[in-house]
């Protein structure tokens, strides 16, 4: 029994550290279609930015303000082979999501109802360290100085599996400080170099 527990445990371990890192939840945008005067017109209503998911290793998370342990569930809708895990948000509203290796994504549901909520972006690296408090200044001038592209400039920005047009503000530590063409400084957001082209 002691030997079945612990297999359990590893393989949950080893299903956490493939969602462990941090993730930027979106919620998706909508398009929504207008008739007037014989003509049909389309509207694209924009996404909303959910807080920040945190997963560690061992399955503890925090999201936003909430600090927890992921649950590994089994829903009514749940897919042959694919693992599910539960979060909950700072007004007890439950999620599930699971990981889309395809696509390196978390895609979220509305705990215990199923249909789509939002879908997960990887933030950054997969590797959660933290910078040096004592790093020095020149360090960061040096990392700018090797930076492939530079403030200013225009580039397309990957997000969520699409190319966006976009401007880069800042560039510090080997990231990209970048606004979206035609969205509110509140998008704006810090990535590396291997979402832009």
């Amino acid at each position: 029994m002691r030997v079945l527990l612990f297999v359990l445990l590893l393989w949950q371990k080893a299903n956490f550290k493939e969602v462990s890192g941090e993730w930027e939840v979106w919620i998706p945008g909508a398009v929504t279609y207008l008739a007037k005067d014989d003509a049909v017109y389309r509207q694209y209503t924009p996404g909303a930015t959910m807080n920040r998911l945190q997963v560690r290793a061992d399955g503890s998370y925090q999201w936003g303000e909430v600090k927890g342990k992921l649950k590994t569930v089994n829903p009514w809708y749940a897919q042959e082979g694919v693992t599910y895990y539960r979060v909950e948000d700072k007004s007890k509203n439950t999620y599930d999501f699971w990981y889309k290796k395809e696509t390196d994504q978390l895609i979220f549901l509305f705990g215990e109802v199923g249909g789509h909520a939002a879908t997960g972006s990887r933030w950054g690296s997969t590797k959660t360290e933290t910078p040096s408090k004592t790093s020095p200044v020149r360090k960061e001038t040096k990392s700018n100085a090797k930076a492939k592209f530079q403030a200013g400039q225009t580039v397309e920005i990957l997000w969520s599996g699409s190319w966006y047009k976009g401007k880069i503000l800042e560039v510090k530590d080997g990231k990209y400080k970048v606004h979206y063409e035609g969205w509110g400084s509140s998008w704006d957001e810090w990535v590396e170099e291997e979402r832009l082209r």
